[in-house]
């Protein structure tokens, strides 16, 4: 590495090469192509660092965009680095000749490369609307995404998606942008929240924040992915707050993923939490055992495996935490069976997948029951536990009972003792009622079969 370190006096242009090279893995090829290629060194002098641009426009993109990165892979050749100062070249010649270089692509320009194209996200090929499964614990979203997403109906405005990591958020936003990106007049940017944070931040440090809002105010379409990450962060709460008010004002879409309801979001702005909550909220539920062996079926048949039915039945009842770790416990076994050239039973998937299987088992407590039904339901803890019997607490308290009876090894006498000193008797009429509606009411089914999924989650 030392043979990289330059100290503070004249010298040619190979360090920067380094440096270009580094870059080189830090950047798409287009953006490389078309934007770090054409820098020119110039001469590092008292710890400034001179490039030379080949245009006012690369320059400001630079500036505005580029800035952190090759400062950070600079400072690591250029000893004692403290700016970076891009000039514009003089010779016009030789501009016309570094703008007209071709991307590797050879189909784009370094003009054609906008803002959009470099604050989005690179979107799955895989997430769109033809590939989600869908089943009652999503379709609502599902649905409602759809509608967003081709009709470009801004009744709809903000849209909120939440729900738990790994059940197809991010997949319904991914195939929004499908969909935005076939309308060739709708400008939009996909976006986590923690790089809209880290674009707002940068600004501030370049005295660049108005420009920052007027890149952002000039999209058709915002949709930012994990709202959550910006909970607590002050000043970027604020610049969002604005932006979003300017965007729905405007008649622009605003379409955002969190892991929770606006107004459960902890340290969210009550400002933003009230605007996003003027829109159309909707959540993604727990998968469903049904879903995930839909799920399964699917991955199977578009990969050409056979599973017997018992190994799917397995894989759905033991690993409910995602879609993602469904997913991945399905690769681990096709590429077990691919390479040891066996096929999968019920015994082999077993073994190779005790890692996820012992992941997914935790001893749950009558506590875990407790705190879960008073969150789900919308209630205070102590409320089950009460002598309360208004039917919006009684029933949950029976829903607690039965689920703390099915899935501890906790007597009648001792839950009782646990919701503030029941009897048995009373434990016992709560149970079976909840058994009996459970195979007959379809809402208190989803509501059990929900409830144990985020249980076996946490």
């Amino acid at each position: 590495m030392s043979n990289k370190i330059i100290e503070n006096s004249k010298i040619d242009d190979t360090p920067w090469s380094i440096v270009q090279q580094d870059l080189k893995d830090d950047f798409k090829s287009i953006i490389w192509n078309s934007w770090v290629k054409p820098l020119i060194f110039v001469e590092y002098k008292n710890f400034i660092l001179i490039i030379e641009t080949p245009s006012e426009l690369v320059k400001n993109r630079i500036d505005n965009q580029y800035y952190d990165q090759i400062f950070f892979r600079a400072k690591r050749v250029f000893i004692g680095l403290n700016k970076i100062r891009f000039t514009v070249q003089k010779d016009k010649k030789l501009i016309y000749k570094t703008i007209q270089q071709k991307s590797v692509d050879e189909n784009q320009t370094l003009s054609s490369i906008s803002f959009t194209d470099n604050t989005s996200k690179i979107l799955n090929k895989d997430y769109t609307f033809e590939k989600f499964i869908v089943d009652q614990s999503n379709e609502l979203a599902y649905f409602s995404a759809q509608r967003v997403g081709k009709e470009f109906n801004v009744d709809y405005n903000p849209f909120i998606i939440y729900g738990n990591v790994g059940i197809g958020k991010t997949h319904l936003l991914n195939a929004i942008a499908w969909n935005m990106k076939k309308n060739d007049n709708k400008k939009f940017i996909y976006i986590s929240a923690e790089r809209f944070m880290y674009q707002f931040i940068k600004s501030i440090k370049m005295n660049e924040t108005i420009r920052f809002k007027d890149q952002f105010r000039s999209i058709d379409v915002l949709m930012i992915d994990d709202l959550q990450f910006i909970s607590g962060k002050k000043s970027t709460q604020e610049e969002f707050f604005h932006l979003l008010n300017d965007l729905i004002d405007n008649k622009k879409q605003v379409i955002i993923t969190a892991d929770k309801s606006p107004s459960n979001i902890k340290n969210l702005d009550y400002k933003i939490r009230s605007r996003l909550s003027g829109g159309l909220v909707v959540d993604i539920l727990p998968t469903t055992l049904e879903l995930r062996k839909k799920i399964i079926r699917n991955k199977v048949i578009t990969k050409n495996v056979n599973l017997e039915r018992e190994v799917i039945t397995f894989l759905a009842e033991n690993i409910f935490s995602s879609v993602r770790e469904l997913e991945g416990a399905l690769n681990k076994i096709m590429l077990y069976s691919d390479i040891t050239k066996t096929e999968l039973n019920l015994k082999n998937t077993q073994t190779i997948l005790t890692d996820y299987i012992n992941k997914n088992h935790k001893k749950i407590t009558v506590k875990d029951i407790q705190l879960e039904v008073s969150k789900y339901y919308n209630l205070q803890f102590h409320e089950l536990c009460s002598k309360n019997r208004s039917r919006y607490i009684s029933k949950p308290r029976q829903i607690a009972m039965f689920l703390s009876k099915q899935l501890t090894d906790s007597s009648y006498p001792e839950i009782g003792k646990l919701f503030g000193g029941k009897d048995h008797a009373t434990v016992i009429h709560g149970v079976n009622k909840i058994k009996v509606l459970s195979e007959t009411d379809r809402k208190v089914k989803q509501d059990l079969d929900n409830i144990i999924s985020s249980l076996k989650e946490d």
